[in-house]
């Protein structure tokens, strides 16, 4: 594998390229990646301190190896040549290197061509050691240089290989680029490669291929293991280790159990063995998965013995890390060392364990007692509390689990991970997940997305509350809290929302049988009155609407059910009503075209027997188009042995799908969250860039102008931000800078009045509430006037002023742009003017967006009836309020740089729009988005 030139002795490209102005972006950082046999190899650049390694990798390269990427099997690496190679500036010279065990075991090198289109083409070369070629090594290299190349202005790269060098010609061929491959014309033996490197959708999807297969066999030593060793099982019965072992026994792990304990003979019946190395010796292979329950003060030691005994991944179960502060931070740093240095995978530390249901497996790696049933719902839980307290509550209701995944400390598996995985699983029909923080949210809000195309995700994420978030610098800033970012992105990516773990299971379990509403119309049906109408109100606080029942339906309703029972929505057929009319209800309801959903709620009054209610409600949910979930007046753990709380999940039916619950308001968000997945799926758009492009290219140059000059805390000037605003193709009300007030009266009779006055100064929040800004101005003489009592309320501060003309009168809104530094830019609409964070009327998303999803944040505001006409006024133009919104989005997309972003007000009228105040504020992006190079632990 490899290129064939020695690479050639680049320098910086001398012109003023926009490579230049990028050339202080931080280097690629150093990140873990997972290769096609699951194991995992370290990225990271190769600085010039890497010079021994450098050298011991080549000498443990074979002569074909050396051929293949010098053109010569060079004896040594030495002199100038080596000199060359270290000679890195990651922008015109861009080297990485994979390590494992502290070795280098592959490097990539991209070297610009300063006399090549402007240096925009770069000559790629990479050489992996030959033990390890064919596990995706190379083409992980070159993801990671085409990433970085990409951020330094490099648009191509060319290489040129041995013809009979299929390894390297597969790299390019497999990495989804448009590669062109062609004998060279003055070397029949030479082939030359050229491909552009700029992702498209061919390259996205060969990567993201690449991605799922290798996140799956990384986890499969994990999830699915055959032979577990247990290190640190005691003889105490009631030691952690000890009863891990107990529960894969009792629980009938199907493959092999070895405990690890040096001073036994045996335990729980099974070989005790004195170290994980003398288990190797033993099998004569390494064991899949190595469980660590000893003190946190030897886990490191053990981690490292099953390192060198081959073990491919870990679960430590083990406390005191980095949840128990800096000691515990710093030890579990070294443990992931250890794990990442030897390509193993790790769950935990600090978590309660691993359950795979599944028969083939039968894995319960827990170290309590989980009579977790098999099912199709995939848990995982940062707590591990939450996770037992959610699997005993999935017992007594009947729902079982695909696996349980109690993540812990998330020093290296995370939901992103799990998310991989599931998404093949083909137990799997539903992921839930337990979030008290996200590793890479931006990673999680793309997997998500992709994940919920095709199974839903529910979640719980607590910590809610806004305490610790920072202080706001801007009305957008302000109103954006670190909750509504989380609401942000699960409703962009699919995911639902539920906040208690009953909530978790039951819209889980619905999910996983019931059809999908075609919309929000629901019905009632049962034999009590009460909880019926409990039930409509708790359907109407979740903004659903109770169908109206056809003629023919009532009709027929009435020809079946008891004189006095009531048949219009809510249909309430009495207390006494027999079984068999409930279920014929039932029908009759789930056949009205006015129905979408319907909700069966039934007390038992004539000691029905749980088991044939339940046996009833199986077969309609089993034989409807349209789904149906109940509200008992039992609770499961009441009801006689064969309903819900013994045997669950065994009915002369089969498996129970019918969703049981005693409360309406859980019924009614069930069926919320049903419709929210299907308006979602039906919802799911592509987004628009309706900026030109060479406007965009214009606002680059601006916002890297302003960067170099870093005035004002970053803040634009209000010239920049309205040019950039106009760039954008958003009108404004374009103001004009004055020094004194006999400037302010010449502009402001050169622009016609009215006018508004405002204090120059780029930085200065709540300008009404501060004397900094007059607005309505008629005449000469308020101009003067206003100018003058600014001056003396502001003092320098005003830093003189800026005159527009008075906007059309209209709907004052608030647009705006926050770049959450771990969630991404976000982008804000709501209710505007000075009483903006006051009425907190706000919608936000995720950028960028999709025209659907424009016109949805404009009319989710409690504000909207205001752009339609309210009370006589004239319709706001919302189509061109969303094209704004939409541009805004773009702008938050791709100008990165801007950390914030405020225009307060845009006035909306009948003929467009008008944005009256912008301000801007610029930060380098020193956390540039590289998805492209597939890491893990996030």
């Amino acid at each position: 594998m490899g290129k064939t030139r020695v690479p050639s002795d680049t320098g910086r490209n001398p012109s003023e390229s926009a490579a230049v102005d990028r050339a202080a972006e931080p280097p690629i950082q150093s990140g873990n990646a997972v290769l096609v046999d699951g194991s995992t190899i370290g990225i990271k650049s190769l600085h010039a301190d890497d010079r021994d390694r450098l050298i011991a990798f080549f000498d443990s390269l074979s002569m074909e190896s050396r051929r293949r990427r010098f053109f010569s099997a060079l004896p040594r690496l030495e002199g100038p040549l080596l000199d060359r190679l270290l000679d890195i500036d990651q922008t015109a010279t861009i080297a990485l290197v994979a390590e494992r065990d502290g070795e280098i075991v592959g490097v990539g090198r991209a070297n610009r061509i300063p006399d090549l289109h402007n240096g925009a083409v770069a000559e790629v070369a990479f050489v992996v050691r030959d033990r390890l070629q064919g596990l995706g090594i190379g083409t992980l290299l070159l993801e990671g240089l085409a990433s970085r190349a990409r951020v330094v202005g490099i648009a191509s790269f060319v290489a040129a290989t041995q013809a009979d060098n299929g390894s390297m010609l597969r790299v390019f061929r497999n990495a989804g680029y448009r590669a062109v491959i062609k004998r060279d014309p003055e070397d029949a033996s030479l082939i030359n490669i050229s491909f552009p490197i700029e992702e498209d959708e061919t390259s996205r999807t060969a990567r993201r291929a690449r991605e799922r297969s290798a996140a799956r066999a990384s986890l499969r030593p994990l999830l699915r293991p055959k032979s577990i060793a247990v290190i640190g099982v005691s003889r105490n019965t009631l030691s952690t280790g000890r009863r891990v072992v107990q529960e894969l026994i009792r629980k009938g792990f199907t493959g092999s159990v070895f405990p690890v304990n040096p001073n036994a003979d045996a335990i729980e019946g099974l070989t005790s063995y004195a170290s994980i190395a003398s288990v190797t010796r033993s099998t004569g292979k390494p064991i899949d998965l190595a469980v660590i329950a000893v003190p946190a003060e030897s886990a490191l030691r053990v981690a490292q013995e099953c390192a060198d005994a081959g073990a491919r991944s870990l679960l430590v179960l083990s406390a005191g890390f980095a949840e128990t502060g800096p000691e515990g931070r710093d030890r579990q740093g070294q443990l992931l060392e250890i794990v990442r240095g030897s390509g193993m995978r790790l769950i935990g530390p600090n978590c309660l364990g691993v359950i795979t249901t599944d028969d083939l497996i039968s894995m319960h790696a827990v170290f309590t007692d989980l009579a977790v049933g098999p099912g199709s719902i995939a848990l995982m839980s940062q707590s591990g509390a939450v996770a037992i307290a959610i699997a005993r509550l999935a017992t007594q209701r009947g729902i079982g689990l695909s696996a349980l995944v109690s993540v812990g400390n998330k020093a290296d598996v995370s939901g992103n991970d799990l998310l991989e995985y599931w998404d093949q699983d083909d137990t799997t029909r539903v992921i839930t997940l337990y979030l008290e923080s996200f590793g890479n949210p931006r990673k999680f809000a793309r997997l998500a997305r992709e994940v919920s195309l095709h199974k839903p995700i529910v979640a719980i994420k607590a910590a809610r509350s806004p305490e610790g978030s920072r202080a706001a610098a801007s009305h957008t800033g302000a109103l954006v809290a670190p909750d509504s970012t989380v609401d942000a992105l699960f409703e962009q990516a699919g995911v639902l929302r539920v906040d208690e773990p009953g909530e978790l299971l039951s819209v889980a379990h619905a999910l996983e049988y019931l059809p999908l509403p075609k919309g929000r119309r629901v019905a009632v049906v049962g034999n009590a009155g009460g909880l019926a109408i409990l039930t409509a109100d708790a359907l109407a606080r979740q903004h659903l609407a109770l169908a109206e029942l056809l003629p023919d339906t009532v009709a027929q309703l009435q020809s079946i059910a008891p004189p006095n029972a009531a048949l219009h929505n809510p249909v309430d057929l009495t207390a006494n009503v027999p079984l068999e009319v409930l279920h014929e209800a039932t029908l009759l309801v789930a056949g009205d075209a006015g129905v979408d959903a319907i909700v069966v709620v039934h007390v038992s009054v004539r000691d029905d027997d749980p088991r044939t209610v339940m046996a009833m409600l199986d077969q309609l949910v089993a034989t409807s188009e349209k789904p149906i979930v109940s509200v008992f007046g039992t609770t499961p753990s009441s009801a006689p042995s064969s309903a819900p709380g013994s045997e669950p999940r065994t009915t002369d039916s089969g498996v129970h799908r019918v969703l049981w619950t005693t409360s309406p308001r859980e019924a009614a968000l069930v069926v919320e969250r049903m419709v929210t997945r299907a308006e979602w799926l039906q919802s799911y758009e592509e987004v628009e860039t309706p900026i030109e492009t060479d406007a965009l290219d214009r606002i680059r140059t601006i916002v890297a102008t302003a960067l170099r000059k870093s005035a004002d805390d970053g803040w634009l000037s209000p010239t920049a931000a309205f040019e950039i605003m106009q760039l954008a193709g958003v009108h404004v009300a374009g103001p004009v800078h004055v020094s004194d007030a006999d400037q302010a009266v010449a502009v402001a009779s050169a622009v016609g009045y009215p006018v508004s006055i405002k204090a120059a100064s780029p930085t200065m929040l709540h300008r009404s509430d501060l004397g900094a800004v007059r607005i309505g101005l008629l005449d000469d003489d308020d101009v003067m006037s206003a100018y003058q009592s600014m001056v003396r309320a502001l003092g320098d501060e005003m830093r003189g002023a800026f005159v527009q003309p008075m906007a059309k009168t209209g709907v004052e809104v608030i647009m705006g742009i926050k770049n959450d530094e771990r969630f991404g830019s976000l982008v804000l609409i709501g209710a505007g003017g000075r009483n903006a964070e006051i009425w907190r009327d706000t919608s936000i998303h995720l950028a960028p967006l999709g025209r659907r999803a424009a016109i949805e944040m404009i009319h989710s505001l409690r504000s909207y009836p205001l752009l339609t006409g309210f009370r006589g006024e004239s319709p706001s133009d919302q189509e061109s309020l969303v094209d704004a919104l939409l541009r805004l989005g773009q702008l938050a997309a791709e100008i990165p740089e801007i950390a914030e972003m405020d225009v307060n007000p845009i006035i909306v009228h009948p003929a467009g729009v008008t944005a009256v105040d912008v301000k801007i504020r610029l930060t380098p992006n020193r956390n540039p988005i590289n998805d492209e190079l597939r890491r893990i632990g996030a």
